[in-house]
Parts: C-alpha cells; sequence; structure tokens
C-alpha cells in the first residue's frame, strides 16, 4: 500500500461545511477520509477555502464531479468519441544520479537510473465545449492554474504541434509534494499529453509524444517509458531497461517542508568533487545485486546540503536509526525528498521530534507500465479516495 500525509500532533479534524475558524491549512489535509454535509453522510462535498481575515476562513461548497459531468454531457451530446477522462500520474526517484558533464549550454549532462513508484497524484479531464481555453482547478494552494502550470503547456504544445482544437477541463487532485526532487510537475505534463492524444484519436504516436515533450522539461520523456529507464544526455534521452528491481520492494519518502531550488543546487555544484563511479557499472550492479548503500549515489547531494544544511542532518539520522531497516538512504533528484529503500516504516525520531512534525512521509514502491496503456494507479491508494479540498474554483 502506498499511502502519503503530513505529520501533526493535533487530532485529525473533520471540519464543517459552512464556516472554518480559526485553522491553518495544514490542518485540513486529506487522509484518504471526505468531507460530509449536514444533509447526506454519504455525499462527498470538496470545498474551496478563502482566507477571510487572519482569524476566519469561509468555505463556498464546490463539487468538481458535478462539474466536469456537466461539461461532459455537453460534449457527449455531439457524439466525440471521448468526453471525459482520469489517469494516475506517478512521480520518480532517482536510484542513482552521477553528473557527468558541463555543456556549452549552460546545462549539466547527467546519466541517471529513473524509476516510476506508486505515489502519484491523479488528473480528471473533461474535453469543454468552449474552444478558447483551459480551465484548470487543484486541491492545494499556491499552484499555479495558468500557462505557467506544467499542464496547460502541454496541452498548448500538443495544439501546436496536431493542429487540435480542443480544451479541456482539467482538476488535478494533488498528492506529490512540489520542490522534491520527485519529477511530479514532469509526470502531469506527460499525462496530459497523453490525455490529449486519447481525446483526439491518437494523432500522435507515443515516441513523438516523448519528442515533443522534451521542450516542456528535461524530466518529460522519461514517463514516457515503461517506468524503468537509463536517462543520459539532459535526461532527454531515455533508454528503457527491463525492471532492475522487485516492485515489491518497499520504501519510504520523508521530505521536510523547506524544499531546494534546482538552479542553487547545481550553481554549487563542482564537478571535480562529483564521484568517479562509472554509471554503466552502477546500473549492472543493481540489476545483478539490487539496492546497497554504495550504488544509490547522488552527486547532487553535496550541493544540496549546503543549501539547506538541515537536509543532510535529516539524511544522517536516518541513517544512524535505521539498524538496517534500509538497504540504502538517499536524496532523489536534486531534493529535498530523501529515501529510505527496503521498509515502509520511517524512523521513529520522525514521529517524536518536533522539528519533523510537519513533515511529508509517503510509503511507495516501484511500479511500471504496460506498454500503449498508461500508468495505473495501486489499488490500495484508490481506495483511499482523494483529497477533496480545492484551492480555487473554475468560473
Amino acid at each position: 500500500m502506498a499511502s502519503s500525509h503530513f505529520l501533526c500532533h493535533s487530532p485529525i479534524f473533520h471540519p464543517s461545511p459552512n464556516i472554518i475558524e480559526n485553522r491553518s491549512l495544514s490542518s485540513f489535509r486529506s487522509h484518504g477520509s471526505s468531507f460530509f454535509d449536514s444533509k447526506s453522510r454519504n455525499q462527498r462535498t470538496p470545498f474551496v477555502r478563502l482566507m477571510v481575515s487572519a482569524r476566519k476562513q469561509v468555505e463556498i461548497v464546490y463539487n468538481p464531479d458535478e462539474r466536469i459531468n456537466k461539461l461532459a454531457d455537453e460534449v457527449d451530446k455531439e457524439a466525440a468519441p471521448v468526453s471525459r477522462l482520469t489517469l494516475f500520474s506517478p512521480c520518480k526517484i532517482n536510484v542513482f544520479l552521477r553528473i557527468t558533464n558541463k555543456r556549452e549550454d549552460g546545462f549539466h549532462d547527467l546519466a541517471s537510473l529513473f524509476h516510476v513508484i506508486s505515489l502519484g497524484d491523479v488528473i480528471k479531464f473533461s474535453l469543454s465545449p468552449s474552444k478558447a481555453q483551459d480551465r484548470l482547478s487543484t486541491n492545494v494552494p499556491g499552484v499555479p492554474l495558468d500557462d505557467r502550470n506544467l499542464i496547460i503547456k502541454a496541452l498548448n504544445l500538443y495544439r501546436k504541434k496536431t493542429g487540435s482544437n480542443n480544451f479541456f477541463w482539467i482538476h488535478l487532485d494533488k498528492k506529490v509534494p512540489t520542490g522534491a526532487g520527485l519529477g511530479g510537475g514532469s509526470s502531469n505534463a506527460a499525462t496530459a499529453l497523453w490525455a490529449a492524444n486519447q481525446f483526439n484519436g491518437f494523432l500522435a504516436t507515443e515516441k513523438e509524444l516523448q519528442e515533443w515533450s522534451s521542450e516542456i522539461g528535461s524530466d518529460v520523456p522519461f514517463f514516457f517509458s515503461q517506468g524503468a529507464a537509463y536517462c543520459t544526455g539532459r535526461g532527454e534521452v531515455v533508454q528503457n531497461i527491463p525492471p532492475p528491481l522487485p516492485f515489491d520492494l518497499p520504501m519510504v519518502l520523508i521530505k521536510p517542508q523547506q524544499a531546494c531550488s534546482t538552479a542553487e543546487v547545481y550553481k554549487r555544484l563542482q564537478l571535480d568533487r562529483t564521484s568517479k563511479a562509472d554509471p554503466v557499472t552502477l546500473l549492472e550492479k543493481i540489476s545483478r545485486n539490487g539496492i546497497s548503500q554504495d550504488v544509490c549515489i547522488n552527486d547532487l547531494e553535496p550541493p544540496a546540503f549546503e543549501v539547506l544544511p538541515s537536509l543532510k542532518r535529516l539524511k544522517q539520522r536516518v541513517l544512524s536509526a535505521s539498524c538496517g531497516q534500509y538497504g540504502a538512504v538517499f536524496m532523489s533528484g536534486s531534493g529535498s525528498t530523501i529515501v529510505g529503500i527496503g521498509s515502509p516504516d520511517p524512523p521513529q525520531f520522525v514521529y517524536d521530534d518536533d522539528e519533523y512534525k510537519d513533515v511529508f512521509l509517503s510509503e511507495a514502491n516501484f511500479l511500471t507500465r504496460e506498454e500503449n496503456n498508461w500508468y495505473t494507479e495501486p489499488a490500495s491508494r484508490s481506495a483511499c479516495g482523494s483529497s477533496s479540498h480545492f484551492s480555487q474554483s473554475i468560473e
């Protein structure tokens, strides 16, 4: 089972759907539970929360499922082949990440084992009757809802490449934290490209989608692999490999509230101080012997730990407290997620120490997909339900 939550010492509180007073945003994180109205104990009632003052919050009832169904029904009348689609958008970890060179264009060459994991977002797409713009909503505050969002960038790119005039109503149920080194935004972009292609009767091949996606970001093409890939170049050169690790190998993800700036991490990177391990040799060792601390090398750890010294301390504490619980402990991407492979359980100090009371935790497993199909949300996660509060509604 893959579940995610933030630690909080206060009890879980199920708010009234009318007025919320004196509660911080983090007080109402969903743990797979639903919020109910006063008329029905069975009806899920998502809501929008807007700050009215420093001491009071008011919620406006808003049901995205009802809206998405109404939009889809309008399109159904026009006999569209696909009018609505719900897709799982998983994130990834870098089992190892070697930085091999700085390029003339300012980017760095890397060599990394990328692997999809079972933590992910859920994105609902509905074909809109409008031919003017996409509409995006989400359950998390602070996520951009315009063309700064990679979902909208991906849909714009698809229309540019294919000439499609389809626009969408999209709801992003966000579970992957931002600034985590897990590629959540890149996965969202890849999922949006896949969805747009479904709605448009497969105007593009998977290979074309993968090639186009590099225009959005270096990590996006990876998600068009089968889930395990050896990636080089800026990350956009993707070589599918047989899954080198068992799917039932558990892991725990531990991410503090602080994020690492990727640009700042690379700015502090010193190539002469990176590992000298051959990445192909690392890949062969993992495929042959599995996970161990010596193969889970991340050249971005030293500069990330300079940017965020508390992250270095977190990794050291996880290592010292694990007592053999994890086969390896390492940072994913440019941070700030620390991954422990071999157990779904975090060390006890994460629960006991006030310093980590707001840390994000998730258990996960490795995940792949079948050719010509998108990633499937693990049944145990799907059964947990989805977060049900929204940062902004759609007018």
